[in-house]
Protein backbone atom coordinates (compact mmCIF):
# COMPACT_ATOMS: atom_id res chain seq x y z
CA UNK A 1 0.00 0.00 0.00
CA UNK A 2 1.03 3.51 -1.28
CA UNK A 3 2.03 5.43 2.09
CA UNK A 4 0.46 8.84 2.22
CA UNK A 5 2.99 10.56 4.27
CA UNK A 6 5.93 13.38 2.48
CA UNK A 7 8.14 15.17 3.86
CA UNK A 8 7.43 18.97 4.38
CA UNK A 9 8.79 20.43 1.47
CA UNK A 10 9.38 24.38 2.28
CA UNK A 11 11.89 26.11 0.58
CA UNK A 12 14.49 27.58 2.47
CA UNK A 13 15.22 31.67 1.76
CA UNK A 14 18.96 31.49 3.00
CA UNK A 15 19.13 29.04 -0.29
CA UNK A 16 20.14 31.63 -3.26
CA UNK A 17 19.33 30.40 -6.47
CA UNK A 18 18.28 26.93 -5.07
CA UNK A 19 14.35 28.33 -3.10
CA UNK A 20 12.56 26.17 -5.52
CA UNK A 21 14.65 22.97 -5.68
CA UNK A 22 16.23 22.42 -1.89
CA UNK A 23 13.92 22.05 0.93
CA UNK A 24 14.52 22.44 4.04
CA UNK A 25 14.63 18.90 5.34
CA UNK A 26 16.98 18.03 2.53
CA UNK A 27 19.32 20.78 4.08
CA UNK A 28 18.90 19.24 7.42
CA UNK A 29 19.89 15.61 6.00
CA UNK A 30 22.50 16.59 4.09
CA UNK A 31 23.94 18.72 7.04
CA UNK A 32 23.53 15.62 9.39
CA UNK A 33 25.18 12.53 6.22
CA UNK A 34 28.38 15.05 6.08
CA UNK A 35 28.59 15.91 9.78
CA UNK A 36 30.87 13.58 11.71
CA UNK A 37 29.14 14.41 15.17
CA UNK A 38 26.41 15.02 16.41
CA UNK A 39 25.02 18.41 15.96
CA UNK A 40 22.43 20.39 18.28
CA UNK A 41 19.49 22.31 17.39
CA UNK A 42 21.23 25.53 17.55
CA UNK A 43 24.00 24.31 15.53
CA UNK A 44 21.28 22.95 13.12
CA UNK A 45 19.62 26.19 12.91
CA UNK A 46 22.97 28.54 12.71
CA UNK A 47 24.29 26.24 9.72
CA UNK A 48 20.84 25.68 7.80
CA UNK A 49 19.58 29.42 8.53
CA UNK A 50 16.29 27.81 9.79
CA UNK A 51 15.53 29.88 13.09
CA UNK A 52 12.67 28.30 14.75
CA UNK A 53 13.91 25.67 17.12
CA UNK A 54 10.41 23.81 16.71
CA UNK A 55 10.61 23.14 12.86
CA UNK A 56 14.11 21.75 12.95
CA UNK A 57 12.61 19.04 15.96
CA UNK A 58 9.65 18.86 13.50
CA UNK A 59 11.52 18.29 10.18
CA UNK A 60 14.04 15.51 12.12
CA UNK A 61 10.75 13.86 13.19
CA UNK A 62 9.33 14.01 9.91
CA UNK A 63 12.90 12.33 8.09
CA UNK A 64 12.49 9.60 10.74
CA UNK A 65 9.60 8.98 10.19
CA UNK A 66 9.97 9.20 6.08
CA UNK A 67 13.19 6.29 6.97
CA UNK A 68 11.13 3.95 9.07
CA UNK A 69 8.08 3.75 6.27
CA UNK A 70 10.74 3.40 3.82
CA UNK A 71 12.61 1.01 5.47
CA UNK A 72 15.88 3.17 5.00
CA UNK A 73 19.02 1.23 6.31
CA UNK A 74 19.26 4.35 8.80
CA UNK A 75 17.80 7.11 11.22
CA UNK A 76 18.53 9.75 13.25
CA UNK A 77 19.41 9.53 17.01
CA UNK A 78 19.87 12.29 19.65
CA UNK A 79 22.96 10.93 21.13
CA UNK A 80 25.11 13.84 23.15
CA UNK A 81 23.00 16.27 23.09
CA UNK A 82 22.40 16.40 19.63
CA UNK A 83 21.24 14.53 16.48
CA UNK A 84 23.14 11.83 14.56
CA UNK A 85 22.67 10.08 11.17
CA UNK A 86 23.33 6.54 12.22
CA UNK A 87 23.03 3.33 10.33
CA UNK A 88 20.74 0.24 11.73
CA UNK A 89 22.18 -1.87 13.85
CA UNK A 90 21.21 -5.68 11.38
CA UNK A 91 23.92 -3.65 9.07
CA UNK A 92 27.16 -3.77 11.00
CA UNK A 93 28.49 -6.47 9.45
CA UNK A 94 28.82 -5.46 6.32
CA UNK A 95 29.59 -2.02 7.37
CA UNK A 96 32.39 -3.66 9.19
CA UNK A 97 33.50 -5.31 5.68
CA UNK A 98 33.79 -2.10 4.06
CA UNK A 99 35.34 -0.30 6.90
CA UNK A 100 38.38 1.95 6.37
CA UNK A 101 38.67 3.46 9.55
CA UNK A 102 39.59 1.42 12.71
CA UNK A 103 37.15 1.43 14.89
CA UNK A 104 37.76 2.33 18.64
CA UNK A 105 38.89 -1.08 20.34
CA UNK A 106 39.70 -1.11 24.31
CA UNK A 107 41.31 -3.82 26.24
CA UNK A 108 39.15 -5.00 29.27
CA UNK A 109 40.67 -3.15 31.48
CA UNK A 110 40.41 0.00 29.99
CA UNK A 111 37.00 -0.65 29.26
CA UNK A 112 36.82 -1.07 33.34
CA UNK A 113 38.45 2.43 33.71
CA UNK A 114 35.77 4.18 31.44
CA UNK A 115 32.64 2.60 33.15
CA UNK A 116 34.26 3.55 36.41
CA UNK A 117 34.64 7.03 35.10
CA UNK A 118 31.24 7.31 33.47
CA UNK A 119 29.28 6.16 36.62
CA UNK A 120 31.77 8.07 39.20
CA UNK A 121 32.11 11.14 37.58
CA UNK A 122 34.27 13.62 38.96
CA UNK A 123 36.62 11.03 39.70
CA UNK A 124 40.46 11.45 40.50
CA UNK A 125 42.89 8.38 39.64
CA UNK A 126 43.66 7.51 43.21
CA UNK A 127 39.49 7.15 43.33
CA UNK A 128 39.70 4.58 40.13
CA UNK A 129 42.53 3.08 41.78
CA UNK A 130 40.50 2.35 45.11
CA UNK A 131 37.96 0.79 43.13
CA UNK A 132 39.74 -1.41 40.64
CA UNK A 133 42.89 -2.14 43.33
CA UNK A 134 45.25 -1.59 39.99
CA UNK A 135 47.13 1.36 38.69
CA UNK A 136 45.20 3.08 36.51
CA UNK A 137 47.68 5.32 34.90
CA UNK A 138 47.60 3.52 31.77
CA UNK A 139 44.08 3.11 31.22
CA UNK A 140 43.73 7.15 31.53
CA UNK A 141 45.90 7.95 29.37
CA UNK A 142 44.75 5.68 26.98
CA UNK A 143 41.01 7.24 27.65
CA UNK A 144 42.38 10.73 27.13
CA UNK A 145 44.43 9.92 23.71
CA UNK A 146 40.88 8.64 22.10
CA UNK A 147 38.91 11.46 23.37
CA UNK A 148 36.46 9.03 25.42
CA UNK A 149 37.43 11.20 28.43
CA UNK A 150 38.13 14.76 29.28
CA UNK A 151 39.84 16.36 32.33
CA UNK A 152 37.26 18.25 34.05
CA UNK A 153 39.25 20.76 36.81
CA UNK A 154 41.08 19.49 39.89
CA UNK A 155 39.39 18.10 43.49
CA UNK A 156 39.83 20.64 46.10
CA UNK A 157 41.87 18.61 48.64
CA UNK A 158 45.42 18.11 49.52
CA UNK A 159 47.59 18.05 46.30
CA UNK A 160 44.44 18.97 44.29
CA UNK A 161 44.02 15.86 41.89
CA UNK A 162 42.90 15.95 38.40
CA UNK A 163 39.66 15.38 38.22
CA UNK A 164 38.14 12.93 35.18
CA UNK A 165 34.76 12.64 33.18
CA UNK A 166 33.43 10.91 30.00
CA UNK A 167 33.69 13.16 26.76
CA UNK A 168 30.62 13.86 24.14
CA UNK A 169 32.43 11.70 21.93
CA UNK A 170 32.14 8.49 24.37
CA UNK A 171 28.51 9.49 24.64
CA UNK A 172 28.29 9.16 20.53
CA UNK A 173 30.55 6.02 20.88
CA UNK A 174 28.05 4.47 23.03
CA UNK A 175 25.18 6.19 22.22
CA UNK A 176 23.80 7.83 25.00
CA UNK A 177 22.27 11.10 24.85
CA UNK A 178 23.43 12.13 28.18
CA UNK A 179 25.33 10.30 31.37
CA UNK A 180 21.85 9.94 32.90
CA UNK A 181 20.92 7.63 30.02
CA UNK A 182 23.33 5.16 31.50
CA UNK A 183 21.99 1.84 32.37
CA UNK A 184 21.46 1.63 35.68
CA UNK A 185 22.17 -1.28 37.85
CA UNK A 186 18.78 -1.85 38.66
CA UNK A 187 17.90 -2.15 34.89
CA UNK A 188 20.36 -5.03 34.57
CA UNK A 189 18.41 -8.82 35.36
CA UNK A 190 20.51 -10.42 37.66
CA UNK A 191 20.04 -14.14 38.50
CA UNK A 192 21.51 -14.83 42.06
CA UNK A 193 23.51 -17.86 41.90
CA UNK A 194 22.55 -20.70 44.44
CA UNK A 195 24.72 -21.21 46.81
CA UNK A 196 26.38 -24.73 46.24
CA UNK A 197 26.63 -25.59 49.74
CA UNK A 198 22.92 -25.53 49.94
Amino acid sequence: MKSNYQITQQPNPDVSGLDNQVSESQIIEAVLFSSQQSLTIQQISKITGIKKSKTIRRLLEELNRFYQEHKRAFFIQQVAGGYQLRTESHFQKWIQRGRLVKPIQLSQSVMETLSIIAYQQPVTRAEIEDIRTVDATYAIRTLLNKKLIRILGRKEIMGRPILYGSSKLFLEVFGFNSISDLPRPEDFDIIPVPNQSE
